[in-house]
C-alpha cells in the first residue's frame, strides 16, 4: 500500500491572490505539461459591514486501470474532489472566521475558526468526531496570503510575513521574492516560501502581474508539477480527464535495488532543484549531511541519531491532537489491553500494529483522515494506516511521530515497478530509542526516506510531496561493512 497527499490541498496551498475587487476570477488547474485537470475560482462580495471572499477548487482524481477492470478497458472509478473557503472580513479589512469545507468522495470535513484579537478558537469537524483547538496568533498575522502587500511591493526587495493557514491550523511564516525582471507582459517570476519556523514547507513559482495580482502559481509535487493559472470561465470549466494520480507520483529509481540491499545500509545523495536547499530529518535510521548543496543520506537499522528525548519533546509525542486522538474511547478499546502487558515497548508496538491491520482492509487513495475516522471508515492508504498507529501507540503511553517521505517499490506497483513513491509511516519511542513501524508495508527497510516528521497532520503530509519535488537524484550506493581479519 502506497499513499498521496490529498491533491485538493496541494492546489489550495498555491494561493493565486486576485485583485479581490468584487465579482468572480477563475483559474484554470493543470499539470505541469499543461494537461488541464480541474479548476478554481474567488468571488468577493462587498457588504456594509465588510466583506465575503470565497475560494473553491474542484478536481476529479483516479488510480489507473487496476487488474479487475483491464478486462474491460475501463479505468477505476475518479473521486471527485472539492474544497470551499469562506473568509468574513470587517470594515476594518481583518477577518473574522474562515470556514473550510473539504469533501473527497464520500468523505468531508469542515474546519471553522473564530478570529479573535490574540487567538483563533478553531472547530474540526468531521463524520467521526468534532474538536476544538486554541491557537496563538501574532500581532502581525495576515489572512490574505499576502495579497495586499503584493500591490505595493517593492520587487527589489523580499516580501516576508506570517500568514494564518486555517487547513494546518497553524500560522506559517511565508516570503516572496522577485526572480528576475518582469516579462513584456509586466509579469514579474518570483519565488514564494512557506516555513514552519525555520523549516522549509514548500516552494511554489509564482507570476505577479503590474498590478500585484498573481496570475500563476506552480507547485513542484513528486514526481509532478501542478499550475494554477488565471483563465475565463470557460476554458477553466472545461472537459478534461481523470487525473491519474498514482502513475504521476512514482519515480524511476536509479538502480534496481536488492532485497538484500533494502535491508542493509544504503547511501542517498540528492541536489537541490533551483538552489532550494532543506534539511531532511534526522531518525533513529536516518543520519542527513548537508554539504555544498548537496544532502547526503545514511539509512540503516541504527544509523541516525533518533529525535529528542528530553521529557517535554517526549510529552508533546504523547498529547492528542486532532488528527492523533489518543483521548478517545475508542482508541483506548483497542489499545489498553495492549499497555497493561509486561512486554517491552517495542513488543507492544508491534502488537497494536496487528491490531490496528483489520481497519486498513479497504485500500482507499483519495482524502486523509484522522485516526478516529479511519477507525469508523475501515480503509485508507499509508496516510491513515501511519496516523492510526501513531494514535494507537500514544493511547498505550507510548510516544510516537508520523513520518512522510519516499519508499522503494521493487516489484510491480500498478503497472510499474523500480519505482520510489511516496509514503508514510510511524516512529515510536520505544525502549529508549526512537524506531519506524510500518503498518501499511509491516516492516521498515533502508529505502523509507524521511522527508517530514509529524503528528499526522495535513501540512507535514503536503510539505512531504513539495519538498520532493526539490530532490534532484544525485546517486546511491549500498555500504557495506569491510569483512574482520
Amino acid at each position: 500500500m502506497r499513499g498521496f497527499w490529498r491533491l485538493t490541498v496541494a492546489v489550495a496551498a498555491l494561493g493565486c491572490g486576485a485583485a479581490r475587487a468584487d465579482g468572480t476570477n477563475w483559474y484554470a488547474i493543470v499539470t505541469g505539461n499543461g494537461t488541464p485537470i480541474g479548476h478554481a475560482y474567488e468571488e468577493t462580495h462587498t457588504r456594509p459591514d465588510g466583506r465575503e471572499i470565497v475560494e473553491a477548487q474542484e478536481i476529479d482524481v483516479g488510480e489507473t486501470v487496476g487488474a479487475s477492470t483491464q478486462l474491460y478497458n475501463k479505468p477505476d472509478p475518479a473521486t471527485h474532489m472539492s474544497s470551499r473557503t469562506v473568509i468574513e472580513e470587517n470594515a476594518a479589512g481583518r477577518a473574522t472566521s474562515m470556514e473550510t469545507y473539504t469533501q473527497a468522495g464520500r468523505g468531508w470535513s469542515r474546519i471553522h475558526a473564530e478570529v479573535l484579537s490574540d487567538k483563533a478558537v478553531i472547530t474540526r469537524e468531521s463524520e467521526a468526531e468534532k474538536r476544538v483547538v486554541t491557537v496563538a496568533l501574532p500581532s502581525d498575522v495576515r489572512f490574505d496570503n499576502g495579497d495586499a502587500l503584493l500591490k505595493t511591493w517593492d520587487r527589489h526587495a523580499k516580501l516576508e510575513f506570517k500568514n494564518f493557514n486555517v487547513d494546518a491550523l497553524a500560522v506559517d511564516r511565508v516570503t516572496i521574492e522577485a526572480l528576475g525582471p518582469a516579462d513584456v507582459q509586466g509579469r514579474t517570476p518570483a519565488l514564494r516560501e512557506r516555513f514552519d519556523g525555520a523549516g522549509l514547507l514548500a516552494a511554489a513559482r509564482l507570476l505577479v502581474d503590474a498590478e500585484g495580482n498573481i496570475v500563476e502559481a506552480a507547485q513542484p509535487l513528486f514526481g509532478a508539477t501542478i499550475i494554477v493559472r488565471a483563465a475565463d470561465r470557460k476554458t477553466a470549466l472545461q472537459a478534461h480527464p481523470v487525473y491519474r494520480v498514482l502513475p504521476s507520483v512514482m519515480t524511476k529509481s536509479p538502480f534496481l535495488i536488492s532485497h538484500d540491499s533494502m535491508l542493509g545500509h544504503i547511501r542517498y545523495r540528492f541536489q537541490f532543484r533551483d538552489g532550494i536547499a532543506f534539511a531532511l530529518p534526522a531518525t533513529g535510521e536516518q543520519r542527513v549531511k548537508l554539504e555544498d548543496g548537496t544532502a547526503t543520506v545514511d539509512i540503516c537499522a541504527d544509523c541516525g541519531p533518533g529525535l529528542p528525548t528530553d521529557r517535554a519533546s517526549l510529552d508533546d509525542a504523547l498529547k492528542p491532537t486532532a488528527w492523533l486522538q489518543s483521548d478517545a474511547p475508542a482508541l483506548h478499546a483497542i489499545a489498553d489491553p495492549v499497555a497493561g502487558l509486561k512486554i517491552s515497548d517495542s513488543e507492544k508496538m508491534e502488537m497494536l500494529r496487528l491490531k490496528a491491520k483489520p481497519y486498513m482492509g479497504v485500500v482507499d487513495f483519495t482524502g486523509h483522515y484522522s485516526a478516529l475516522e479511519t477507525l469508523k471508515r475501515r480503509r485508507g492508504d499509508c496516510t491513515e494506516a501511519s496516523v492510526l498507529l501513531a494514535a494507537l501507540g500514544r493511547t498505550a503511553g507510548i510516544p510516537t511521530r508520523v513520518v512522510n517521505g519516499l519508499v522503494y517499490s521493487r516489484e510491480s506497483y500498478h503497472g510499474v515497478a523500480n519505482v520510489f513513491m511516496p509514503h508514510s509511516w510511524t516512529l515510536a519511542y520505544a525502549d529508549g530509542k526512537w524506531r519506524s513501524f510500518d503498518l501499511a508495508l509491516d516492516k521498515f527497510d533502508s529505502t523509507h526516506i524521511a522527508l517530514t516528521v509529524g503528528d499526522g497532520d495535513e501540512r507535514s503530509l503536503l510539505a512531504a510531496s513539495q519538498l520532493a519535488g526539490l530532490l534532484v537524484w544525485k546517486d546511491m550506493a549500498e555500504v557495506r561493512t569491510a569483512p574482520s581479519n
